[in-house]
Parts: C-alpha cells; sequence; structure tokens
C-alpha cells in the first residue's frame, strides 16, 4: 500500500555508493538490512513475500545469468544497477525465484522483465478477481462491442474443427474485478506479432503457439489494470518492464559495447608526409572538384 510507496520513494534517495562494492552475501545482506530498517517506517509486505529469502534467491539466480554475450551479469552490470533492480523487486513484492520477473542485462545495467505471472500476482494485490484469454481463429463468429470506450465482448463462436494454431487471426483477454468491473483486451494478429518481434527472446514466439498469443494479450490487459489501479511506483516498475520488452536487447547491448570501447581506446594521430608526386601521375587534387 502506501508504505511501498513511501519506501520506494526513500530508496531513490538514498545516496549510499554501491559502485566499490562486490555483489556477494555481504551486498544482498546490506541491501537486506536496509528493507528492515524502512519496515519500520511503515513498509509493508505481502503476507507471504519474505523479502530477506528474495533477495538471497534472486542473488543465487544473478550469479547464473549471463548478459547477451554469455558474461556473467554480475560483472558486466554496474553495482548501483543490481541494487536498485532487486530494491525495486522486492518494494513491489515480485519473486525472481517464482519466475515472476526475470533479470535482464541492458547497456552495462540490470533490468527485470516481468512475466504475465508477475504481471497477474500484482494486479490481484489490486483487485484482480480472475482474468481469462481466448484465440480467435479463421471461421469462428467473433462480435464485439465499444460501450463508453470499452471493449464488450457480445458474441464468440467457436468450432472444434476451427482449431488450428497456423489459422489463428487474433486473441482477447478479459479480466473481472473484485468490484465486478471488467476489462477486456483485443489484438489482431498484426498486433500480436508487432509485440513479439520487438521483444526479448522472440525466439520462443516464433513456434506461434495459441498459449503464446494468449499470454500476449493477457500481458496487455494486466498492464493496464496495474497502472490503473496501482500505485505510481509500481506503474513505474511496470513501465521499466515495458522498456526491456519493446527493446531489441541484444542489438543495443552489441552497439552499447562497441561504443564502450571506442571510448576506452587510446586515440593517437600518426604522422604522415606528403607523398611524393611521380611526373606524369594523376592525383586526385589534380582532378577538378566537379569531377570527383
Amino acid at each position: 500500500g502506501r508504505g511501498i510507496e513511501i519506501m520506494a520513494n526513500e530508496v531513490a534517495k538514498q545516496d549510499v555508493d554501491y559502485t566499490g562494492l562486490a555483489v556477494d552475501n555481504n551486498f544482498i545482506d546490506g541491501l537486506s538490512a536496509q528493507l528492515k530498517i524502512k519496515e519500520q517506517t511503515g513498509l509493508t509486505f505481502p503476507k507471504d513475500y519474505n523479502p530477506t529469502n528474495e533477495l538471497t534467491a534472486a542473488y543465487l539466480i544473478l550469479k547464473e545469468t549471463v548478459d547477451s554475450n554469455h558474461k556473467p551479469v554480475l560483472e558486466t552490470c554496474s553495482k548501483n544497477s543490481i541494487a536498485s533492480t532487486l530494491l525495486e523487486m522486492v518494494t513491489n513484492g515480485v519473486s525472481m525465484q517464482k519466475k515472476q520477473c526475470y533479470p535482464i542485462a541492458y547497456k552495462g545495467k540490470l533490468k527485470c522483465q516481468m512475466s504475465v505471472y508477475g504481471n497477474t500476482c500484482v494486479a490481484r494485490r489490486y483487485g484482480l478477481k480472475e482474468i481469462n484469454a481466448m484465440c480467435i481463429y479463421e471461421g469462428d463468429k467473433f462480435i464485439y462491442a465499444i460501450e463508453n470506450g470499452k471493449i464488450v465482448v457480445n458474441t464468440h463462436l467457436q468450432d472444434f474443427k476451427n482449431i488450428n494454431t497456423d489459422k489463428i487471426i487474433g486473441a482477447y483477454a478479459t479480466a473481472v474485478m473484485q468490484d465486478g468491473t471488467v476489462y477486456t483486451e483485443v489484438m489482431n494478429l498484426d498486433m500480436i506479432k508487432k509485440a513479439w518481434s520487438q521483444g526479448y527472446g522472440g525466439d520462443v514466439h516464433k513456434k506461434f503457439t495459441d498459449q503464446m498469443c494468449m499470454k500476449t494479450v493477457k500481458n496487455r490487459c494486466l498492464k493496464y489494470i496495474i497502472r490503473t489501479y496501482g500505485e505510481a511506483t509500481t506503474s513505474e516498475f511496470i513501465d521499466k518492464s515495458d522498456d526491456i520488452e519493446s527493446a531489441d536487447v541484444v542489438a543495443d547491448n552489441v552497439a552499447y559495447e562497441i561504443d564502450e570501447q571506442a571510448n576506452t581506446e587510446d586515440f593517437t594521430v600518426e604522422e604522415t608526409k606528403e607523398p611524393e608526386k611521380v611526373e606524369g601521375e594523376i592525383v586526385e587534387e589534380d582532378i577538378p572538384a566537379i569531377l570527383q
């Protein structure tokens, strides 16, 4: 609740410099100690969430995680980004060990990408009762209306023989809140494919399964709920995850590494001598500019 928002703001104001610290058990213990102090000033966690255990579990996962160049993220990511990401993860009550979020190295910093399961767990804290998704296949009778700016599915008739992953034309997800509010998100196949083409780990999506289609539209629906009902800090956490989802992580990391290497190499100017002209030789400066 409000305590989490206060905590996140306080953490952001911390002037502790993690840069010189090695990421080890002592580092994690230090983060855990900070959280315990903040609990005394109002920070609360979900009943089944143990922040110290989650930090320890996340550290063990990070030890086994490599970046897109197969280098350990604990070595290639800045210590500040590791600390900030782990603190954000814990203050938002998200678990890396339960695969609610995944660590990703992006331009020398550790980032967190939320999974559909993680978004579901967060949305439940803000009143989500249930969420269901379904694929729309070629030949289905699918009718929806727009009422007060909201999508309302009126009819979805599906013949069993239509079910074929090669014939998917779209998908939709419907979320029901505890107060009875219903929210529906619809995505056609082009929208789904666009989401996949942007996302990290797009190779998984190439299998083009119905489950992946439904996960994509579910995620879109869940993010709307979290941004609508959640605290500002939680929405910000989701936004950061979105930034990673829409980035070409591998390409951006390659560009970042090339840039970093260019900035660290010594720049030397070699002395050059004017080449001597050989009689009868045509060199570039002798050619009129208009012909060059």
